[in-house]
């Protein structure tokens, strides 16, 4: 089972660029310009890789865009299932996200945005565990004296 936890976020800008230099400014943010069909994207690191979450910045769409953060689930039509019964709406339907995944952006019962995520990429290769170098040390026979 996958802990359901925050593995993405998206915060929407007018001015990506200022916007961008603004968050480079204050938390040391990298953002790269990412090919996204039909949107202009930018991801955002935030840290060393594996030790920090990522996002993602976006030209805003509408008056009521707003930040957003991915959770993690193990399969999206169930955790959608369970997320409408808890009160919870649509907003966005699910979508696929070629070669990476599927979303679904929802609103809590306060109108929150919050987004279900389930990476459909294969997990990155395990590296081999290496052996420790053997560390025997050559015995030496003593002679006891009497």
């Amino acid at each position: 089972m996958v802990v359901k936890t925050i593995v993405h976020f998206e915060i929407p800008a007018n001015d990506a660029e200022r916007l961008s230099q603004f968050y480079s400014r204050v938390f040391g943010w990298k953002f790269e310009r990412s090919p996204m069909p039909d949107m202009e994207y930018w991801m955002i690191s935030t840290g060393p890789q594996g030790q920090s979450v990522g996002g993602g910045m976006y030209r805003r769409m509408g008056p009521n865009d707003g930040p957003r953060n991915y959770v993690l689930v193990d399969r999206i039509d169930p955790a959608i299932a369970e997320f409408k019964a808890a009160g919870g709406r649509e907003v966005v339907p699910k979508a696929e996200v070629p070669g990476m995944g599927l979303s679904f952006i929802g609103a809590d019962p306060e109108g929150n945005l919050i987004a279900l995520w389930e990476s459909t990429m294969a997990p990155p290769p395990v590296p081999p565990k290496s052996r420790p170098k053997s560390r025997r040390k050559a015995r030496t026979t003593k002679k006891r004296r009497k």
